[in-house]
């Protein structure tokens, strides 16, 4: 009698233990999206922690390639199409319009800093970017790069910018 209890017992628990080991998040292990942070972005400008309040984006040329540049800004900025940087910015080289789920290796990212009357610059080649969301005024993606060993300038995350261009 405890015999026909303990077996399928056994099974549902071992059943059950499968079904919960398995996961599937949409992201394939070992693509750049299964690896970047889904957390707001942010990171480090010369060492101090960097949260922006504002991002934009701008369609333009870097070094002769056409493409996106992104610009996060600490403090609340209004469209300038003429702003020259951002406190840290980063650019996505693209002869055509972006792809949703798309990953682009940027230009970048540049961080620019101002530690009390000093500033200075900081630049980085390749960082991450995947773009999850194209509309005619919006980009939203992930972005990571910098150097996260130093801990001195580095951004992870999670972003939304709004076109500034007339």
């Amino acid at each position: 009698m405890k015999r026909k209890f303990i077996i399928p017992s056994l099974v549902l628990a071992c059943s059950t233990f499968f079904i919960s080991c398995s996961t599937d998040d949409g992201e394939e292990e070992g693509s750049k999206e299964a690896e970047i942070s889904t957390a707001a972005v942010s990171g480090l400008v010369n060492s101090v922690a960097f949260t922006p309040a504002t991002t934009h984006f701008t369609k333009g040329e870097s070094f002769g390639d056409a493409g996106y540049e992104f610009k996060l800004f600490s403090e609340v900025e209004e469209c300038d199409e003429f702003q020259s940087i951002g406190d840290v910015s980063f650019f996505v080289e693209s002869a055509t319009e972006l792809e949703p789920y798309g990953e682009y290796e940027g230009n970048g990212p540049y961080f620019f800093y101002k530690d009390g009357e000093d500033s200075g610059t900081a630049s980085y080649f390749g960082a991450e970017v995947i773009i999850t969301e194209v509309t005619e005024t919006t980009i939203s993606g992930r972005v990571r790069g910098g150097d996260s060993e130093k801990g001195e300038h580095y951004i992870e995350g999670v972003f939304s910018a709004n076109l500034c261009q007339k």
